[in-house]
């Protein structure tokens, strides 16, 4: 099988968007939440601890975050590089990433409001500029090219996380039994075909998987709002389907809240360019 094979496989089953940038700002105050102080996301902690162990976030390195969200990994990234850029194609992500990084009182941090797909590497200087490329759960790196693209703007070492499975109790249930669809598959042959392509490109990937089981904690209100923006739906309460999701979520919730139950096992790759 041939790298051509593995592309592909790895565009089988993507997710199609009328707007990706609005779906992106829609959930930019609920991914801001993850990584406040007050939530303290252990993800970020795990995976900068392990960049440390693996020598791939070493002082004064430059370091470039590909889908950076609200900014919870370029925050902690600037705290020990000589610089860090992050981008995204969502402004009110990238709004969030601006205030913390002045909340962290950092300098030497820098947000380009850019679709990944669109960057041109010469144009942004951006050729074998950065030590470290990272791309941790970023629908940014989706094909061939765009993978290329990370290891290009590389001079030291790319980092990438994706999902391999993930399983969330209430939204399930919702997406089968309520909406009728079917699950997700843009992630199940993700990190099989990137790890194939680095390979038949000549790197030499190193893996790691890693299990996770966590409680998020909603009021009614804020997962009628999260559901109905996670399955894009129409932004009326008297919409039926929103009614069905609402009359749901009352029927499961305990004092007023919903409280759903997420398991994931994720991959970690990194390679030297």
């Amino acid at each position: 099988m041939d790298i051509q094979y593995y592309t592909d496989l790895w565009s089988e089953g993507k997710v199609a968007r009328a707007s990706a940038t609005t779906f992106w700002d829609n959930r930019a105050d609920e991914f801001n939440k993850l990584v406040s102080p007050k939530t303290s996301d252990q993800r970020i902690g795990k995976i900068l601890e392990f960049m440390s162990d693996h020598n791939l976030l070493a002082k004064n390195c430059s370091v470039l975050d590909i889908g950076c969200g609200p900014g919870g990994f370029a925050v902690e990234f600037a705290k020990t590089s000589r610089d860090v850029t992050g981008l995204d194609i969502s402004s009110k992500m990238l709004d969030h990433a601006h205030r913390n990084a002045a909340s962290a009182n950092l300098t030497n941090i820098s947000f380009e409001n850019l679709n990944w797909d669109e960057v041109n590497l010469e144009e942004y200087g951006w050729e074998k500029r950065f030590d470290l490329v990272t791309a941790i759960n970023s629908p940014g790196i989706h094909d061939q090219v765009t993978l290329e693209k990370m290891i290009a703007a590389s001079k030291g070492y790319c980092f990438l996380s994706n999902f391999i499975s993930r399983s969330d109790s209430v939204q399930d249930v919702i997406r089968r039994e309520i909406l009728q669809l079917k699950d997700p598959k843009f992630y199940v042959n993700t990190v099989y075909c990137i790890f194939n392509i680095l390979w038949l490109m000549g790197y030499y990937p190193h893996i790691t998987y890693v299990d996770t089981d966590r409680e998020h904690v909603r009021s009614i209100e804020e997962a009628s709002m999260y559901y109905g923006t996670l399955f894009e739906l129409r932004n009326d309460p008297a919409d039926d389907q929103n009614k069905s999701i609402k009359n749901y979520l009352e029927y499961i919730s305990s004092d007023g809240f919903v409280r759903e139950r997420v398991q994931t096992k994720t991959a970690w790759i990194y390679w030297k360019v």
